[in-house]
């Protein structure tokens, strides 16, 4: 499990703090003759080391050429626009969920027993167009209300919306602002938010979101909607949710961490974060949050006297007989000095120190850390 944990840092310190758009332009550069179509559903991650694998010399990097933001969608096309012809005739019910994160999982799980947000009386033949309060407010299902043979009222889904559709844009086209409260539309605007669901499946248009800190017991509202997206897409509807660390069942509200360390505060495309996200139990995401038992002892090495900053590398003195990590030694050489030997060294300000008693001479050369 804890492999896993360490598999999720950033690819690249650099380039991991990039857009989308850059990164294409960046790998134009690099492969010119490699064609828009082979790269359009390639990850964050994917370009990233496509880039980091070139042996070649970026040189200039030019202009993206493509029109508008360079999208990647999971699910293009799945979901047809005609959808939407000829539901003009049926009455349209506009449910404004609340509860974002819990009204996904539901959506994700099939779940028939999850109390929505329907405050009045529906009849056979009406549209449920359901809208989740996230930041941003995203649309989110299509169903369509019918009647059993008993004469019960059922609800048969027609469209899950895993690639996102914002309320605002829809608000946009149409012109008008859409109720925060469930209730029924009226016709002319009930007409003009589908034409305005189909042009957006057909033509999606970029959100942007900056990241929030990422926190197992208390995430940023920015993060929110990242979790209901990474819902939605986790699989094919009504498959139960799996935590992608334990590989149990999600029986609570599923979290998205976001193992990208610089991820907070970086205003990327909304499926750009997503595709950094990984959807984890509440027990898995409190575990990434915690320290590794490595961790714990390089902090537990002493800080240095100069800066007070703490986790340091260890110096080695000689020939060392295996190959150290770079990150956590420094091979000092086989001349020593005159004197006592440096322990460590500050990964901070690269002042060298050791740990000696009180009573030990300390050289002006050398910062003694005194036990």
């Amino acid at each position: 499990m804890q492999d896993f944990f360490n598999s999720l840092d950033a690819p690249d310190p650099v380039l991991g703090s990039l857009d989308r758009r850059v990164l294409l332009e960046l790998h134009k550069a690099l492969f010119p003759d490699c064609t828009d179509e082979e790269v359009t559903q390639a990850t964050r991650r994917e370009l990233i080391d496509l880039i980091r694998n070139s042996r070649r010399e970026p040189g200039r990097v030019s202009g993206y050429e493509g029109q508008g933001y360079p999208l990647r969608r999971r699910h293009p096309q799945v979901i047809n626009p005609g959808l939407f012809a000829g539901s003009n005739d049926h009455a349209v019910y506009w449910c404004r969920q609340q509860n974002p994160l819990a009204s996904a999982a539901a959506l994700a799980r099939g779940d028939e027993d999850f109390e929505w947000s329907l405050r009045h009386p529906l009849k056979p033949g009406d549209l449920i167009v359901t809208a989740l309060e996230s930041s941003p407010p995203l649309i989110v299902s299509l169903e369509v209300i019918e009647e059993d043979e008993n004469e019960e009222i059922t609800y048969r889904n027609l469209a899950i919306f895993s690639d996102p559709i914002s309320v605002i844009d829809a608000q946009h086209l149409i012109g008008a602002q859409l109720p925060r409260r469930s209730q029924y539309l009226k016709q002319p605007l009930a007409e003009k938010l589908l034409e305005s669901m189909g042009a957006l499946i057909a033509d999606p248009r970029p959100i942007f979101i900056t990241a929030g800190p990422c926190d197992a017991v208390q995430s940023a509202q920015a993060n929110e909607v990242l979790s209901v997206l990474a819902t939605l897409q986790k699989g094919s509807p009504w498959e139960q949710l799996e935590c992608r660390i334990c590989d149990r069942e999600i029986l609570d509200e599923p979290e998205a961490h976001l193992p990208h360390v610089d991820q907070h505060g970086l205003r990327w495309e909304i499926q750009e974060h997503v595709d950094e996200a990984v959807l984890m139990c509440s027990d898995c995401h409190d575990m990434a949050h915690q320290p590794t038992l490595q961790q714990l002892r390089n902090y537990a090495r002493p800080a240095c006297p100069k800066c007070g900053e703490r986790n340091p590398r260890q110096i080695i003195w000689g020939m060392p007989a295996f190959i150290p990590d770079p990150d956590d030694f420094v091979v000092a050489g086989c001349v020593l000095p005159m004197g006592p030997m440096a322990q460590w060294e500050c990964r901070a300000c690269s002042s060298r120190y050791l740990v000696a008693d009180a009573g030990e001479l300390a050289y002006p050369e050398l910062m003694v850390h005194h036990e």
